[in-house]
C-alpha cells in the first residue's frame, strides 16, 4: 500500500468493512472523502480513513443519512467540489457493472413486448365482447318479433274460430239390416240482425267518401294503401268483427265503437287536410277499452286490418 495514498480496499480494511461499503460512504457523502487521484484505481488521502471509520461507526449507532452528515459537518471538513463531472456521467462510477445495465435493459424491452402484447390481447377481446353484444341484441329483436307474431296469430286463429264454428247434432239412424249409422248435421247459425245506427249518428257521405289516413308519431300523414274510403274501411272492421258497429258524433267527429278481440275499440274520424292538400278522413285517435293508444299501435292497427282485408 502507498504510504501518502489509499485505495477502495485500503479503506475497507482500515475501517473494517466491505468495499461495496466504502462506494456507498463515497456516493453518499462525496465531499468528505477526498480524493488524491483519479487515476485507476482512484487513490484516497489518509485523511479519508478517519472519515469512513467514523461513517461506519455512526451507521452502526442507528444513525440516519441525515444525521451522519450532521455529525461529519461538525468534525471534517467537506469539499463541495471534490466530486469532478466525469464521475457523474459514469453510470458506473456508483459500483454498478456494465452487465447489471445490459441485464437491466433486457429485462426493460421483455416488459414492453409483453405490455404490448397484453394491449393487442385486450383489443381482440372489446372486439370479441361488441361482436357478442350484437349477436344478443339480434336474439332479443328475433325474440320480441317472434312474440309479436304468437300473439297476432293468436288473435287471428280466435278471431277465424268465433267467425266459423257452427255447432253440430249427431243422429244415429239404425238400418233394415242392423247396421247402426251416424250422420252429422250442422245447423246454420243465423246472423244476428244488424241494427241500423240513427240516421244522425252516421257521417256525411261527404265523410263516408273520404280515404282514410293516419297521423304519424313525427306528425306526418300516412295514407292506407289503395286510397281506402272510410266507408271501406268501416266495413271491413265490421266484417272482422262479425258484429255491427256503433257510430255516435263528437262535435264536428265521429267515433266508430266495435268489439275486436275481446276489447273495445273506439275509433275517432274528422274531416282533414293533408299537408299536400288532400282532403283526407284522419283516424285522430283509438281507444282500447278506454285507453288511448299511442301513434305507432295506431299504425300497426290500420296495417292489419288492410292485411286480413287482403286474405280476405
Amino acid at each position: 500500500m502507498d504510504e501518502q495514498t489509499l485505495t477502495h480496499a485500503d479503506l475497507a480494511r482500515g475501517a473494517g468493512v466491505s468495499v461495496t461499503s466504502i462506494k456507498s460512504y463515497r456516493a453518499k457523502f462525496p465531499g468528505f472523502i477526498p480524493v488524491a487521484s483519479w487515476t485507476k484505481p482512484i487513490r484516497f488521502q489518509p485523511e479519508a480513513l478517519p472519515v469512513c471509520a467514523r461513517i461506519s461507526a455512526l451507521f452502526a449507532e442507528g444513525r440516519s443519512v441525515a444525521q451522519v452528515r450532521a455529525v461529519l459537518a461538525r468534525e471534517f471538513p467537506e469539499n463541495a467540489a471534490e466530486r469532478p463531472a466525469e464521475e457523474v456521467r459514469n453510470p458506473f462510477a456508483a459500483g454498478i457493472s456494465e452487465r447489471s445495465f445490459q441485464e437491466f435493459f433486457q429485462a426493460a424491452g421483455k416488459m414492453m413486448q409483453g405490455m404490448a402484447a397484453l394491449a393487442t390481447a385486450q383489443a381482440r377481446a372489446d372486439q370479441r365482447l361488441t361482436r357478442l353484444e350484437r349477436a344478443l341484441e339480434d336474439l332479443a329483436s328475433v325474440q320480441a318479433q317472434g312474440a309479436e307474431a304468437m300473439t297476432r296469430l293468436a288473435a287471428e286463429i280466435g278471431e277465424w274460430s268465433a267467425g266459423t264454428a257452427r255447432p253440430r247434432k249427431v243422429v244415429a239412424v239404425r238400418g233394415t239390416e242392423g247396421r247402426t249409422e251416424t250422420y252429422a248435421f250442422e245447423e246454420r247459425v243465423e246472423p244476428a240482425p244488424e241494427s241500423a245506427p240513427a240516421p244522425s249518428d252516421l257521417p256525411p257521405e261527404s265523410l263516408l267518401g273520404l280515404p282514410v289516413a293516419i297521423r304519424t308519431d313525427r306528425g306526418e300523414f300516412l295514407g292506407v294503401p289503395g286510397r281506402l274510403s272510410l266507408a271501406a274501411f268501416a266495413a271491413a272492421l265490421e266484417r272482422q268483427a262479425g258484429s255491427p258497429a256503433d257510430w255516435t258524433r263528437e262535435d264536428e267527429s265521429f267515433v266508430l265503437t266495435l268489439n275486436l278481440g275481446g276489447a273495445v275499440h273506439a275509433l275517432l274520424f274528422s274531416a282533414a287536410t293533408s299537408p299536400s292538400g288532400v282532403e283526407v278522413a284522419l283516424l285522430a285517435g283509438l281507444g282500447l277499452d278506454g285507453r288511448e293508444a299511442t301513434p305507432a299501435f295506431v299504425q300497426e292497427f290500420v296495417r292489419q286490418v288492410r292485411e286480413r282485408m287482403d286474405r280476405a
